[in-house]
Formats: C-alpha cells, sequence, structure tokens
C-alpha cells in the first residue's frame, strides 16, 4: 500500500480529462481533513468522526492512508490502493471491522463519482457485500459513502464523510 498519512475511506480527487486509455480522471495526491459518520447497523446509532488522509498516485496506481477518530479515543487507521487497468479500478481497502475489503469499480460516465463493489472477507450485516463511492463536488472537496444491505433488506448508509483539501 501507498504510505501517506492520516484518513477515512477515500480519496483526494482532481478529475481532469482524458480517456480511459489515458488514465484514470482523478488523483488522490495531497493532505485531506474530513468529517462526517459512520454507523455499524440499523440498530445502532450514527457516530461522529474526523478524519485525516494523505493520497499519492504514480501513473495508474492511486492510494491513500490515514486515520479516522470518534468520540475522541477510538482510533482506526484507513488505507486504499487502487490501480487502473483502463477500464476499472481494483485493489483493497483497510479499515473495516471485517477486515481488508477488495474493491472493484469505474467511474460513472459523467467522470465525477467512482463506484466501487467492496467485498468482505466475512459476513457484515447479513452479506459481504457493500458499495462506496467517491464523489467530487470540485477540486478542494469531495465525499466517500459506503452503503450497505442490512439483514432486512433495508439500504443503510454505513459511512458518509466530507474531505477538504488542507
Amino acid at each position: 500500500m501507498m504510505k501517506a498519512i492520516a484518513g477515512a475511506a477515500a480519496v483526494g480527487i482532481l478529475w481532469g480529462g482524458g480517456t480511459a486509455t489515458a488514465g484514470p480522471a482523478f488523483d488522490i495526491s495531497g493532505a485531506w481533513a474530513g468529517a462526517g459518520y459512520v454507523q455499524k447497523d440499523d440498530a445502532s446509532r450514527p457516530m461522529d468522526v474526523r478524519c485525516e488522509i494523505e493520497g499519492a498516485r504514480n501513473d495508474d496506481v492511486i492510494g491513500f492512508d490515514g486515520e479516522c477518530r470518534a468520540m475522541l479515543i477510538v482510533r482506526r487507521a484507513i488505507g486504499a490502493n487502487l490501480v487502473f487497468d483502463g477500464e476499472r479500478f481494483r485493489g483493497s481497502y483497510t479499515g473495516s471491522r471485517a477486515g481488508l475489503a477488495e474493491l472493484d469499480g469505474a467511474e460513472t460516465p459523467e467522470r465525477d463519482r467512482v463506484v466501487l463493489t467492496m467485498r468482505f472477507p466475512r459476513m457484515v450485516n447479513g452479506d459481504d457485500v457493500a458499495v462506496m463511492t467517491i464523489h467530487l463536488h470540485d477540486e478542494h472537496t469531495f465525499t466517500i459513502e459506503t452503503v450497505d444491505r442490512m439483514q432486512s433488506g433495508t439500504e443503510l448508509t454505513t459511512a458518509l464523510i466530507r474531505f477538504e483539501r488542507k
């Protein structure tokens, strides 16, 4: 994994032009600070979090490392490493209580979002899959949202963190 500094589940993004064969349209390089919430399941309450991440890019490899904090005492290391193969992003995410998650997805046609399927090494809320969306608002802000289907069948946003460039 590309070593950097602090954060939550996501990526500093500078969406740009280019084609799929020219590489991914975003870059996660630099320092980012974020705030939002995480929620374990539909029986728990959302918990406010603050995160810091440091992102890096080397050709078609994009990654970040960081840390999120909740309630002043709870800390969780997070990180991701994505490889762009010309059409899709594949890689891994560190930070889930279930362990290392595999990531697989693509940019939307509008090129303002990357939608990634997360596959966990064990069951979480009744299955081993969730969806992470990284949404660029502008060159200085982006959000990461994770949505998981609960055992009841309803979908729940289990993480929503808005990052700003430091």
